[in-house]
């Protein structure tokens, strides 16, 4: 017990002396005292710290700053003098480089040497510019973005000046802004007309790629069609042609090439129809055939979301004035035309002709189909199909509608 109790009060005696004799040597009369008394660098810079020592070898020095950290020995020791060369890597790195000289683990001096951008060599701008399109008006733009940095890719100093310069149609505008938080940026407002915008930018003669934002037109404002054919007889084969005049916004611009069109066509019945075109230099034009019956077009033009024409009329009339039916084979076998046209033609091939068969109660059985070739349609009922009787057909072609009743017998 007494040994264990002089150990400790040895051990007491001697850690008050070691931290006296510490504080003694890193305070009043430190064994290792610093050289260098620059504090301040450019990126770049030979950044070279010499230390003074006559008695404590083995020292190393650590590095801190947005890079890392990193322990480097030595790289020259003269006599009492050792030096530490910083690294590439940590000298063009702009902002605090925070040192420690280390022995054994323990920190006998530390400091901070500053590093700032490198204004003298070549400055590098990186530009950004987006979104590439915007539409015709005053609430549209695009935002230039501009990073400037050194030779070593620091960001310059807050209030940079950068000059941008953006041109549209013959103007060409230069103004001045200065960089916050690394970058500056300017946002380049729409024109009311529609092209191409230019820009482009400078910092410390160092200029940007040149970028571009197309200025599309507006949405389309209301707009007026027309419907032209060669004739109006409904051949079911002519085409009808629908055509706008030149569309344009609100600010005059023609519309975009490739602006989707919708022609819809109500008929006296009330039915609908649609076909539809695109623009070609502001103007859109749209066809579809001939009905193959007399009929009433109204026809109004729409841009989904955007505006619509006026209502156009078109009016057909009956090309085949009327075709002959003929039975035979028992009634079985109906061969319907030949059609003939306005010109006695023959009607061209695929008018529709529609069969509706009734039983002898004019209950409904069901309807065929066909259309013509060669000028006429043929239609064959089978034993199979309807067994003999009597029954009442009604045959519709060309707006046509023709009622017989017969009696089927044989095969």
């Amino acid at each position: 017990m007494r040994y264990i109790l002089i150990s400790f009060i040895s051990f007491l005696l001697f850690s008050c002396s070691s931290k006296e004799k510490q504080q003694i040597i890193t305070v009043e009369h430190p064994l290792v005292t610093i050289e260098s008394k620059k504090t301040e660098y450019i990126a770049g810079d030979h950044i070279k710290l010499v230390f003074k020592t006559s008695k404590v070898v083995d020292l190393k020095l650590q590095l801190k700053n947005a890079y890392g950290n990193v322990l480097i020995n030595p790289t020259e020791i003269n006599g009492a003098l050792i030096n530490f060369n910083i690294p590439k890597n940590y000298s063009r790195l702009a902002g605090p480089c925070h040192w420690k000289l280390l022995h054994t683990g323990n920190t006998l001096l530390n400091g901070t040497v500053s590093i700032a951008t490198n204004k003298t060599e070549m400055t590098h701008l990186e530009s950004y510019f987006g979104p590439r399109s915007v539409t015709a008006g005053y609430n549209d733009y695009s935002m230039l973005t501009i990073a400037p940095t050194d030779v070593y890719d620091n960001p310059l100093d807050n209030d940079t000046p950068v000059t941008i310069k953006y041109q549209f149609l013959e103007n060409i505008s230069d103004l001045q802004v200065t960089t916050e938080n690394f970058i500056a940026w300017y946002n380049v407002r729409s024109t009311t007309k529609s092209g191409r915008i230019l820009v482009t930018s400078e910092c410390n003669g160092t200029t940007s790629k040149e970028l571009t934002t197309i200025v599309f037109p507006s949405n389309a404002t209301n707009f007026n069609i027309s419907a032209s054919s060669a004739h109006n007889y409904a051949d079911g084969n002519q085409i009808l042609t629908f055509k706008s005049d030149i569309i344009r916004d609100e600010f005059g611009n023609m519309v975009s090439d490739g602006t989707l069109v919708t022609f819809v066509i109500k008929n006296e019945k009330g039915a609908h129809l649609y076909t539809v075109g695109t623009t070609l230099n502001g103007i859109v034009e749209a066809r579809t055939l001939h009905p193959d019956y007399p009929a009433k077009w109204e026809v109004q033009a729409f841009i989904t979301g955007a505006a619509q024409s006026n209502l156009t009329n078109f009016n057909f009339q009956s090309a085949i004035k009327d075709y002959p039916v003929t039975f035979s084979k028992g009634n079985r076998h109906i061969e319907i035309g030949s059609f003939e046209s306005f010109m006695n033609q023959l009607v061209p091939d695929g008018i529709l002709v529609q069969l509706d068969i009734y039983n002898k109660d004019l209950k409904f059985i069901e309807t065929k189909k066909t259309t013509t070739k060669n000028g006429s349609s043929t239609i064959y009922l089978g034993a199979y199909f309807l067994p003999n009787g009597t029954y009442t057909f009604k045959i519709k072609a060309a707006g046509i509608t023709k009622e017989y009743t017969k009696k089927l017998h044989g095969n």
